[in-house]
């Protein structure tokens, strides 16, 4: 349930109604929209949870807020999710005008609940292998022919560490963020992760020498027909860089999705001889991070590149990076 922004009469005049419209829709950003379809599905499952014991989800008593955290934790649900679940629920308690469930007396239940469910089911931060530049190549080496799904494929792992993207800024590129240079290529990333403002960042992928990330996505590129004026326009194509793929391999309009780019990642890392399950999509994004510490890369130009917001994760990549270096029992060990 929602409120309205203004109450809405038949006696308002056509563009006093059109302004509150456009109104809504500026309200409506001010959560992504992946925030939105969270929420969405969040809600739907405290709703069923209340239903099934016959009580009401709107407006909730905290204690049954608290109970629905220990169900979901019983149920091998993340606590950082579970917290995402209690914000979605108060978020709608707001929308409909009612205090949230948290706002409301005896609301230390949820608090109280939430910090045993964090202490009970906290699960360890699972760091998934970098691909590194070897490792990348010998993944990239698995992807054998000249197939347009094997040019796609090669080019999603070589542009995806070139950039250290996430896997999401990957299945979300789209052709008219890339700006070919002499120099190598420039992508205009609209918004990302950490960039809910949609301010945006260029970044910078050289051409290269080795794994050679913009001749891998011009190959692509050329193969699907995407460098080619549009047939009907005449202008240059629009839509999604990299696109979903028939059984036949024809290229569709509609985009991979980012568990197109986990999968690959896995599927070549096990045909690598590597163990699979340490893999995932954002190994991509930790190999050139890895890779760049490793080749004692500037700090500052690292944060720029992977476009994080502190220092202090790629610090840590850095460190680990030099750990052996001026080591400190060096002249006695």
């Amino acid at each position: 349930m929602s409120r309205d922004l203004l109450p809405i009469s038949t006696d308002l005049p056509g563009d006093l109604l059109a302004e509150i419209e456009g109104a809504r829709h500026t309200l409506a950003a001010s959560k992504a929209s992946s925030t939105q379809k969270a929420y969405a599905g969040d809600w739907d499952r405290f709703c069923d949870f209340c239903e099934a014991r016959n009580v009401e989800a709107l407006p909730a008593h905290p204690d049954m807020v608290a109970l629905f955290a220990h169900v979901e934790a019983e149920a091998g649900i993340a606590p950082v999710t579970i917290g995402r679940r209690i914000a979605a629920i108060n978020h709608h308690h707001r929308e409909a005008g009612l205090a949230s469930p948290s706002a409301r007396d005896g609301a230390g239940i949820i608090a109280q609940m939430m910090g045993g469910v964090r202490r009970k089911y906290a699960r360890k931060k699972g760091q998934k292998a970098p691909a590194e530049a070897d490792v990348l190549k010998a993944m990239i080496a698995t992807i054998e022919g000249t197939g347009i799904r094997a040019t796609r494929d090669r080019a999603i792992l070589a542009l995806g560490m070139a950039g250290a993207f996430r896997r999401s800024e990957i299945a979300d590129m789209q052709l008219d963020a890339l700006q070919f240079v002499p120099s190598g290529l420039r992508i205009t990333i609209p918004q990302s992760k950490r960039d809910q403002e949609a301010l945006g960042q260029v970044i910078a992928i050289p051409e290269g020498r080795f794994i050679r990330p913009v001749a891998s996505l011009r190959t692509w590129l050329e193969a699907a027909g995407l460098n080619e004026p549009d047939p009907i326009t005449g202008e240059p194509r629009q839509g999604p860089v990299f696109r979903r793929l028939t059984r036949s391999d024809a290229v569709t309009d509609d985009p991979i999705t980012d568990k197109t780019v986990a999968r690959l990642v896995k599927a070549t890392a096990a045909a690598a001889g590597l163990d699979p399950s340490i893999f995932s999509g954002h190994s991509l994004r930790a190999g050139f991070l890895t890779e760049a510490a490793a080749k004692r890369a500037n700090l500052f130009k690292m944060k720029d590149h992977s476009r994080h917001k502190s220092l202090d994760t790629v610090a840590d990549y850095v460190r680990d990076a030099s750990i052996f270096d001026d080591h400190a029992g060096e002249q006695f060990l």
